[in-house]
């Protein structure tokens, strides 16, 4: 994008680089922040080694972010410096609470953790326009977007609550929201504004009659609005991922900090916590007048981690001086075991030692738990997700790791072990014969992005609703199409591409299954692959440029959604694909005419697929299951039941 391309004349600075000391006057100001929550209440399992050995345990969940953030909130009146508590988008979707209670328990749990201010994330749109408005509407914090034009779409346009800025003024070394300028009556401002993604309309098609503009100019007009009404301090509060952060701070005069999501960017070295390492937390960017610099921040995913950055002012109001760092929120339970049963469980000294150790690790905390917010979990929703796990249908001996990128995460250049069992499962379900007798096809291979999936698969028991509601809650019916060998490697090489720029969303990576290839950069940005082979007749076969295959994806891929653009491109004039999905448990067909893209006034494209025979999917019909892929891996693992303690042979290798 030519977004982008603007980063190749941004400078980078250090960590706490200054020029000159801040005077007794000027403004002090500590950010503290969170993104990509997607409803992990609950801590996610985690595990650091200690003594060679792998101590497993838990980190984060909104209880202890509500700690934190609250402690990190009293230090700042103690030390006398104002400070903020933002939240860069995508608290929906990624969770069996999210699945069973959506919007409903967002609203309950973020209206307690005292949030000044949140961004537009892209998958706030995937429950629908009117449970976004009513989740807008009852929140205790704005929702900023400046770039996002409401005024023809009925569900948002009369919302006061989603609006382009949020106004703070300064009194008594705290900050207090207000609701204009007039109100400031002299005193200091700080001003946060809001960007969504531009290109939001191909990642999250039911966005309405929303109009999403261009991100810098967007950006630029808003700092100008604020500045010529005498703002002096303002925050960009965005959900664009770090790359093009990083691009709207060296494209943008004016910005003092910005706050990101999207990327799920845990920025900072967590090696030691097995999270990788990835740029620097709190980077100074030149702006293009070369005078003013944008402190940019972001803090990974999951409610796993809080960050916290400190912004120094002179008295003319010029940022002089950013630091900080992400925090991982770690608990005091420490198990021997993956499964992380009562046996397994430190006691007494061997407890003590081990949380000393951890307590000395960098960039990291014990934090307890908010005992209230807990209590509101484990009584009003927990019962119910509990029920919902339904039958077992597994037991896994270890970890089943996803991670989005090969590399990442402290994964291997293969990545995510997960994402491949999951295309192996669409195969496997695809080429069953009462499947097969309705939509006529057999598969060759499928492919999936890595963002369709959405948590691991942890050691011990495992339920059918760890498939449907934490790894693949999304609705996922199953496309297979024709596409030749040509088109493939095309598909594979400009979606890989686009994932390698640092920083950059990496949900649309591709795995495989009965498909292996190895990818290797061959310069920033830049994939090319020297290995392309499909499995057929228990061996692997070189994929022909000019022959015809049959694949498999999910129909959101399969639109040419989230940059897998050559998909609709193959179908912008016919097609042959057929989408499956269950109506009653059993599988129904519907063909595909062709898949359009429509421009709006912005310029932002939306794919969508024209059928055959009705407007669109039935997924709200009732007896209908659009949960296509996860069904799929249930019905593989009972198939298989051996198959999660046994490795899988990888398809994807990775060369950086």
């Amino acid at each position: 994008m030519r977004i982008l391309s603007l980063l190749s004349i941004s400078v980078f600075f250090s960590v706490g680089c200054a020029t000159q000391p801040p005077s007794e006057n000027a403004l002090t100001l500590n950010i503290i922040h969170i993104n990509d929550t997607h409803s992990h209440f609950d801590a996610s399992p985690a595990s650091v080694m200690q003594d060679g050995e792998p101590v497993y345990t838990f980190i984060g969940g909104h209880p202890r972010i509500l700690t934190q953030a609250q402690q990190l909130k009293q230090r700042s009146v103690q030390d006398k410096i104002p400070a903020l508590f933002l939240h860069g988008g995508d608290a929906f979707k990624g969770s069996a609470y999210f699945e069973l209670f959506e919007q409903r328990i967002n609203i309950d749990v973020l209206n307690r953790m005292h949030i000044d201010a949140m961004a537009l994330g892209n998958h706030e749109f995937d429950i629908g326009l009117a449970k976004l408005s009513d989740f807008i509407g009852k929140v205790n914090f704005p929702l900023l977007a400046a770039n996002v034009d409401t005024a023809e779409e009925p569900a948002l346009a009369g919302s006061k609550n989603i609006k382009p800025y949020a106004l703070f003024v300064v009194e008594q070394h705290q900050l207090h929201a207000i609701a204009d300028i007039a109100e400031a009556k002299g005193r200091e401002l700080v001003a946060v504004f809001g960007l969504a993604l531009e290109d939001m309309r191909a990642i999250a098609p039911e966005t309405g009659a929303l109009v999403f503009h261009n991100e810098i100019h967007s950006a630029q007009r808003a700092v100008d609005m604020l500045t010529a009404q005498g703002v002096k301090h303002i925050i960009a509060l965005t959900h664009l991922g770090h790359q093009r952060d990083l691009a709207v701070a060296s494209a943008v005069n004016g910005i003092d900090a910005i706050v990101g999501g999207h990327s799920h960017s845990l920025l900072g070295d967590f090696r030691h916590w097995g999270l990788g390492q990835q740029r620097p937390y709190a980077e100074l960017v030149i702006n293009p007048d070369g005078q003013g610099r944008t402190c940019v921040v972001q803090a990974g995913q999951f409610a796993q981690a809080i960050g916290q950055a400190q912004l120094s002012f002179n008295n003319a109001g010029q940022l002089i001086r950013c630091n900080g760092q992400n925090t991982l929120l770690a608990s005091r339970d420490y198990f021997s075991s993956a499964q992380r049963n009562e046996q397994s469980r430190f006691t007494g000294r061997k407890q003590h030692n081990t949380e000393q150790y951890v307590a000395a690790l960098p960039r990291t905390a014990i934090v307890a738990e908010d005992a209230s917010l807990r209590q509101l979990l484990d009584t009003k929703y927990k019962p119910a997700v509990s029920r919902a796990y339904g039958e077992q249908i597994a037991v896994a001996e270890r970890k089943i790791n996803h991670v989005r990128l090969p590399g990442s995460g402290g994964s291997s250049n293969h990545g995510s072990e997960l994402a491949g069992l999951v295309a192996d499962a669409m195969v496997y379900w695809l080429n069953r014969s009462d499947v097969r007798a309705v939509s006529g096809q057999n598969v060759d291979f499928a492919l999936i992005g890595a963002g369709n999936i959405r948590s691991a698969i942890e050691a011990g028991n495992v339920y059918e609703g760890h498939v449907r509601l934490d790894v693949l809650p999304f609705n996922t019916p199953l496309s297979v199409i024709s596409i030749s060998g040509a088109q493939l490697e095309k598909l594979l090489t400009e979606t890989i591409s686009a994932t390698l720029v640092p920083g950059a969303h990496s949900g649309k990576f591709p795995y495989t299954g009965k498909l292996r290839y190895i990818a290797s950069e061959v310069a920033a940005g830049k994939a090319e692959l020297s290995q392309l082979q499909f499995w057929r007749d228990g061996k692997w076969q070189n994929i022909q440029p000019e022959h015809v295959y049959t694949m498999a994806t999910t129909q959101y891929l399969a639109d040419g959604n989230d940059g897998w653009q050559v998909l609709q491109q193959i179908q912008q004039h016919s097609s042959d694909r057929r989408d499956i999905i269950l109506q009653h448990g059993q599988p129904a067909v519907f063909s595909v005419n062709k898949v359009t893209a429509t421009m709006d006034s912005s310029g932002a494209t939306s794919f969508s697929a024209v059928y055959n025979d009705i407007g669109k999917l039935p997924c709200d019909a009732q007896g209908a299951d659009c949960k296509v892929a996860a069904r799929a891996v249930i019905d593989y693992l009972k198939a298989t039941p051996s198959l999660l303690s046994q490795p899988r042979q990888p398809t994807v290798t990775l060369l950086r």
